[in-house]
C-alpha cells in the first residue's frame, strides 16, 4: 500500500503501480490533481530605504477547480485582504482572480477566473457518508510548488449538532501551510474534503472542511446567479 510520508507523485507512481488496484486509484487521484491550481497572493510595498526600494512580498496556497468556467474555492485565511489574488493553472497560466464568495461561518472562499478555455473540475464525494479509520488521499501544495501524495485516514469527525452535518474531518497527517486549500479524498478519488489547518497541540493532526459544505454552498451560490 501507500506509504504515510509525505512523497513526490512521480516516486507515488513508481512505487505504486505493481497492483492493478492502486494502479486505478493512482489514474483517478491524477485526475483529480488536475483540478488543483495554486493561489498566490501579492502586495508590493515601497521601502523607506535610500534609495527608496519596491519590495513584493508573496503567500501562496492551494485551490480547487469546482466548476470548469473558472470558479475556484480556496481558504480564506490565505486571502483575506489581499490587494491582488492570482490563481496559477497547471500548466503555469497566472490568471487575476475575483473574490466572489465568502463563507461567514467556516474558512473558505470562492473565487473567479476568466480562462482561455474550459478547467478541469473536480468530482464530488459524499462526506456524510465519512467514518472514522476511513482511508483518505491528500494532495499537498507546499513541497516548492509541486504536489505530494500523503495518505492517511480519518480520526475524528466534527458534526453539528442543530444539523447533524459533518462539518469538519480530523486527520492523521501532518500538513504544511502552503497545502491549505488542497483537496482531501476519498477511495474513488473524489473531494471529501477541503484542507484547513494543521492542529498545532497535536502532532500529526490536520483539520479538513467537509466537502458538504462547500458543495451545498456552491449551489447556493450558482441557484442565485441570473
Amino acid at each position: 500500500m501507500f506509504t504515510t510520508s509525505r512523497i513526490i507523485l512521480a516516486f507515488f507512481l513508481l512505487f505504486s503501480s505493481s497492483a492493478r488496484g492502486e494502479s486505478d486509484l493512482i489514474g483517478r487521484i491524477q485526475d483529480t490533481a488536475k483540478s488543483m491550481v495554486t493561489v498566490r497572493t501579492e502586495l508590493t510595498r515601497l521601502l523607506p530605504t535610500t534609495p527608496p526600494k519596491m519590495v513584493t512580498y508573496y503567500r501562496t496556497a492551494a485551490g480547487i477547480v469546482i466548476d470548469a468556467s473558472g470558479i475556484i474555492v480556496t481558504n480564506t485565511h490565505t486571502i483575506i485582504d489581499a490587494p491582488f489574488v492570482f490563481v496559477i493553472l497547471q500548466d503555469g497560466t497566472k490568471l487575476p482572480a475575483q473574490l466572489i464568495f465568502a463563507s461567514q461561518d467556516y474558512d473558505f472562499s470562492f473565487l473567479r477566473v476568466y480562462p482561455s478555455r474550459p478547467l478541469h473540475q473536480v468530482r464530488w464525494a459524499d462526506s456524510s457518508l465519512a467514518n472514522i479509520a476511513d482511508t483518505i488521499i491528500a494532495v499537498g501544495n507546499s513541497d516548492f510548488d509541486n504536489q505530494t501524495i500523503m495518505e492517511g485516514h480519518i480520526k475524528g469527525i466534527v458534526q453539528n449538532h442543530s444539523t447533524m452535518t459533518n462539518d469538519f474531518l480530523e486527520l492523521d497527517l501532518d500538513l504544511h501551510h502552503g497545502d491549505s486549500g488542497g483537496p482531501i479524498l476519498d477511495e474513488q478519488g473524489r473531494l471529501l474534503g477541503m484542507i484547513m489547518a494543521k492542529q498545532e497541540s497535536q502532532p500529526d493532526t490536520s483539520i479538513a472542511i467537509a466537502a458538504n459544505k462547500i458543495h451545498q454552498q456552491y449551489l447556493q451560490y450558482k441557484k442565485s446567479m441570473p
